[in-house]
């Protein structure tokens, strides 16, 4: 009976080898390992390891339920709490895989069609703060610049998080860094 083949495995295995190792250095065949399946598997599911990262990202993508997070409430601050504490537990959970990718992305143009699910999350929270600076909620600014200072401290503190003991850097507050965010880009 053949075994069955379980993608979440598979995914989670990727981002590991990839983290620990870097994309460059990674081979499908310790991704197979980790994953407890052959090589050849991999192969005739996923093509090549290009493929592969490009489903755990996607897959990452779906588990944080940044689509639901992009959702258009009315309540400007719930709203930018929740894009926030999808980011913030994706980060905990894969920021050392995606910044692995971003560092090497660059050398890799296959990876370059890795990241078009993510940038339409990015452009998804664009389009919601458009829709509040149309309301003169925000002040007007391209919406993407907006969701940069948003997420841009929880990216920083993320990398920053793979060099730095957590003892040495303090949690931040989802609640709190939306209202100081708020404080500095509602429209008056």
């Amino acid at each position: 009976m053949p075994k069955i083949i379980v993608d979440e495995t598979i995914y989670h295995a990727v981002m590991q080898v990839v983290s620990e190792r870097g994309y460059t250095s990674a081979t499908t065949r310790q991704m197979a390992e980790a994953a407890g399946v052959s090589e050849v598997t991999l192969f005739r599911k996923y093509q090549n390891k290009a493929q592969l990262v490009r489903q755990a990202i996607a897959f990452n993508v779906v588990q944080s339920d940044f689509a639901s997070a992009a959702e258009y409430s009315g309540d400007i601050q719930a709203d930018l709490t929740r894009i926030v504490q999808a980011y913030q537990g994706s980060a905990l959970k894969h920021g050392v895989f995606i910044a692995t990718l971003f560092s090497e992305v660059s050398r890799h143009p296959e990876l370059v069609d890795s990241f078009n699910m993510p940038l339409g999350i990015f452009l998804e929270f664009g389009s919601l703060i458009a829709r509040y600076q149309a309301q003169g909620v925000l002040q007007p600014e391209h919406p993407l610049q907006t969701v940069t200072a948003l997420l841009g401290p929880l990216m920083a503190a993320s990398l920053l998080g793979n060099v730095i003991p957590d003892s040495q850097l303090l949690p931040l507050d989802p609640a709190l860094h939306v209202l100081r965010f708020l404080e500095g880009r509602r429209a008056h």
